[in-house]
């Protein structure tokens, strides 16, 4: 067995943020925020006292405020980066953090009257900047996992990775798991017998089992039928099409994408076009120090014998929807 086209990129994006590599490349990211916030903090701490008195700042518009409250969550985070790396040697895995340091953030540096604007710019800018970072790891780990194709169709054409040249992978058929159990090998796995569902990353140290796969639903089918996985999720023109002739299957977003909003047709039906679903996985293996040129793109050549059958992914037809019937 071989992966095909789109799952050798969904492979390639997993391997790359889970990598030792980028976990340990966001240590000094947070760093560098820590050294911007103490410079913030050193300029402006000696205006509290003339804020309270002459322009009415509350305790809470204080950069005492600010360094007793918001500060100590940019320290935590830092803190819980340095433990996951420590316990990758154990092989478990968890999100980042960075959800939760936005939040304390959110609640106690909501706004920064005590520093300038240019000032709070470049903080919220930073800030921002490494949570990115962070969550493409967290979104991989996060239990359920919600890593369904049009996120990873997402990221691949952000172009974190080298679209043109991935690892070589294997599928170890005698490695096999079921959903809700935990894998043998810490690693990423393929759906047995769904070529639509999203690959998947578990783990052996502690509450890495694998979950339900993220597959394509009545809805995504239909889209699929469409659209061809060619069209899945970047022929926008066509998924408005499929949208407008289909409103009746999301009665709560899609009456919102009218033709001036268009572009949003492949993310809204992408948010109604997946399901869990169990199933058994095979462990999919990096071959060491390997490599293949590929064409860049997600969907890869659109030769035939890299396609999926598509009549295996079609379904009875619906009498809620006429369109692909």
């Amino acid at each position: 067995m071989e992966l095909n086209p789109w799952h050798k990129r969904q492979a390639a994006l997993i391997h790359h943020f889970t990598s030792m590599d980028y976990l340990k490349a966001l240590l000094p990211q947070i760093d560098s925020l820590l050294a911007l916030t103490d410079q913030m903090l050193d300029e402006r701490s000696h205006l509290d006292a003339v804020g309270r008195a002459l322009a009415g700042w509350s305790s809470q518009n204080t950069a005492s405020h600010f360094s007793t409250y918001a500060y100590p969550a940019l320290m935590e985070f830092r803190q819980g980066i340095v433990k996951d790396i420590a316990l990758r040697s154990i092989e478990q895995y968890s999100v980042a953090g960075e959800h939760q340091c936005a939040r304390m953030l959110e609640e106690y540096a909501y706004q920064m009257v005590w520093a300038t604007p240019e000032q709070e710019s470049v903080f919220r800018e930073a800030t921002e900047r490494v949570f990115n970072y962070a969550r493409q790891l967290s979104r991989i780990v996060a239990r359920p996992s919600t890593m369904d194709d049009y996120i990873h169709w997402f990221l691949w054409n952000e172009g974190v990775i080298d679209t043109h040249r991935v690892p070589i992978f294997r599928i170890r058929t005698d490695i096999v798991v079921r959903t809700n159990q935990v894998p043998p090998r810490t690693g990423i796995y393929v759906a047995k017998d769904d070529p639509m569902a999203s690959l998947q990353f578990a783990w052996t140290g502690g509450h890495g089992e694998l979950c339900p796969a993220m597959t394509l639903n009545d809805v995504g089918r239909a889209a699929l039928k469409e659209v061809g996985r060619d069209g899945l999720w970047g022929d926008t023109e066509a998924l408005y099409r499929f949208l407008d002739a289909n409103r009746h299957l999301d009665p709560y977003g899609w009456s919102d994408v009218q033709p001036d909003l268009a572009k949003l047709a492949p993310s809204q039906i992408a948010v109604s076009a997946f399901d869990f679903q169990d199933c058994e996985w095979y462990f999919v293996e990096p071959v060491l120090d390997e490599f293949e040129d590929i064409d860049g793109s997600y969907i890869g050549t659109g030769r035939q014998e890299h396609r999926p059958d598509l009549d295996a992914c079609r379904i009875p037809a619906s009498p809620h929807c006429t369109q692909w019937r």
